[in-house]
């Protein structure tokens, strides 16, 4: 044995061939994609584009009425500004004013008047309305003439 072994050592060692076979191919079940059609991506495109779109708009158009109620509170401050001091004025009016009577004090003690002797009252007859009236139409109707002719020559001008 001792022999047999020797030799088996001393020649090149070819190992056996082993017939490899190709794998076989399970055929896979797989789901077949659909096709989708572009139209109906395209009308998923626009209507995003629109929703954006429609967001965008509402939201310039809050801060347009916001931009708008500030000049309405601004223009409103100023008016209240204006009336604060239209009433404080006719407040220092008022108070200048004061009683009637402390006016009639006044002046009696300080600016030494009194009401007059009835030798000192003088009457006074003066014109009639309608003198005046006449007038102040007659003055009117001249200005409105020659505005009038004033239109004309600009129009010719």
């Amino acid at each position: 044995m001792l022999v047999a072994e020797k030799e088996q050592y001393t020649g090149i060692y070819y190992p056996p061939k082993v017939e490899v076979g190709r794998p076989i191919s399970v055929p896979r079940t797989q789901a077949v994609p659909k096709a989708k059609s572009r139209a109906g991506k395209m009308i998923s495109h626009i209507a995003l584009i629109i929703i954006g779109f429609a967001i965008c708009a509402c939201t310039v158009a809050r801060y347009a009425i916001i931009a708008q109620n500030q000049q309405e509170i601004i223009e409103l401050g100023k008016i209240l500004e204006k009336q604060e001091t239209i009433h404080e004025y006719m407040r220092l009016e008022l108070a200048s004013r004061g009683n009637l009577e402390e006016i009639e004090e006044f002046a009696k003690n300080n600016l030494e008047m009194d009401y007059p002797d009835r030798d000192q009252i003088l009457l006074v007859e003066l014109p009639k309305d309608t003198h005046k009236t006449q007038i102040e139409t007659a003055s009117v109707a001249t200005a409105e003439k020659e505005s009038i002719w004033n239109k004309l020559v600009s129009l010719l001008d």
